[in-house]
């Protein structure tokens, strides 16, 4: 609840259920923080949601299921929204307490690599059914069911193929000695982004990893003037960004899009697909009213949606069929550059490998120069 500290949120079983005193409550609250991990958790009883990152605030998640000493702990995808090196860093504290407490864990995931280091038997669902069960071991070694099989194909992704190097490549955008620095709420300088440099040539992939708070996302919207920097040169094909008023910026940008992480946020709830879609085409004067319901069939041609599902709203939709609409709104101006903000981070393993595909597919056939943020080195090998 982001309007109570957290301190308020692990007491709260505690003095509703248990009948607790508050000194009770909090001094229980205080030792399991300091269990999960929390440190200077005296200090850090009284803040809130926000002032944590997204690690942090599993950890006080996990505590708060803790704290009536339950006998079973069901964690549902709780390491989905987290880099790689946290999520590790969650497992490991999820089977120390189940180790040390002796729990009963259900560990609900759509990631194998996940299920395989912790679990003890792993049943797998499909349409509300288990289609397979059994040890990890003999699982994956000879999985039986073909929902199973293509799971764990999904999970083995071989990189594409490297072309061969180009000698006299054509420099598409160059970024000299960024930064983007901000004041934090206590007035600390973060330096988000300090000192990048890169140059994205036309038709490349570019790859961009590193850790939750490392810096890449904020160095993607730099790169757009979605966020200003505080000093450096951003160049399209030459033309210097940095220096650019809103009005000045406005052209260029049908040339530069972005998808962005989370398709349930990135999405107004209250336009249809038509909408979206049709927005950036008619802003930009590439489509007229009588051309523009055409032109939005071929761009849902073009990322694999129905076109029975012209009028339906992002809620009728699941995760991979919303970023398909993400990466559709972002290509319908033809741009030069996509910067890709972890497009597929938020969704399960077998979906991630389908848009990935829609994604390299798109490059090819639009001649798309691509920017690729991601936690996740095997997504970037991939790509």
């Amino acid at each position: 609840n982001p309007y109570l500290t957290l301190g308020e949120q692990l007491m709260e079983p505690l003095l509703y259920h248990r009948n607790a005193t508050r000194r009770a409550a909090r001094s229980r609250a205080l030792a399991l923080l300091d269990e999960v991990g929390i440190v200077d958790s005296a200090r850090r009883f009284d803040a809130y949601p926000h002032e944590f990152s997204g690690g942090m605030r599993q950890r006080v998640m996990i505590a708060m299921a803790l704290i009536a000493e339950p006998k079973l702990l069901i964690a549902d995808e709780p390491t989905t929204a987290l880099d790689v090196t946290i999520q590790a860093q969650i497992l490991r504290l999820i089977a120390q307490l189940q180790a040390r407490r002796k729990l009963a864990v259900i560990l609900v995931s759509h990631d194998l690599a996940v299920v395989a280091d912790i679990a003890d038997d792993i049943l797998v669902m499909k349409d509300g059914a288990v289609v397979e069960s059994g040890a990890p071991q003999t699982l994956f070694a000879h999985p039986q069911h073909p929902y199973t099989q293509k799971l764990l194909a999904a999970s083995r992704r071989s990189p594409k193929s490297t072309p061969a190097a180009q000698p006299q490549r054509e420099t598409l955008i160059e970024v000299s000695a960024l930064c983007t620095w901000f004041r934090s709420s206590d007035q600390r300088l973060v330096k988000a982004v300090d000192d990048v440099s890169l140059t994205l040539y036309r038709n490349e992939i570019l790859g961009v990893v590193g850790e939750s708070g490392s810096g890449k996302s904020t160095l993607g919207r730099s790169m757009l003037q979605l966020v200003r920097p505080t000093s450096g040169s951003v160049r399209l094909r030459g033309q210097e960004l940095t220096t650019l008023g809103a009005r000045a910026l406005r052209p260029l940008r049908r040339q530069m899009q972005m998808i962005f992480q989370d398709p349930y946020a990135s999405l107004n709830p209250r336009m249809s697909v038509f909408d979206a879609l049709a927005e950036p085409l008619l802003y930009h004067g590439l489509a007229t009213r009588k051309t523009v319901t055409a032109q939005v069939l071929a761009l849902m041609d073009d990322v694999g949606l129905a076109h029975n599902s012209i009028r339906k709203y992002p809620h009728e939709f699941s995760g991979g069929q919303r970023q398909r609409i993400a990466i559709g709104r972002a290509i319908a101006t033809k741009p030069q550059v996509v910067i890709a903000d972890e497009p597929v981070s938020a969704l399960d393993v077998t979906i991630q490998a389908q848009i990935l595909d829609l994604i390299l597919e798109l490059v090819a056939r639009h001649n798309l120069s691509l920017v690729f943020i991601s936690h996740d080195l095997s997504i970037v090998r991939y790509l």
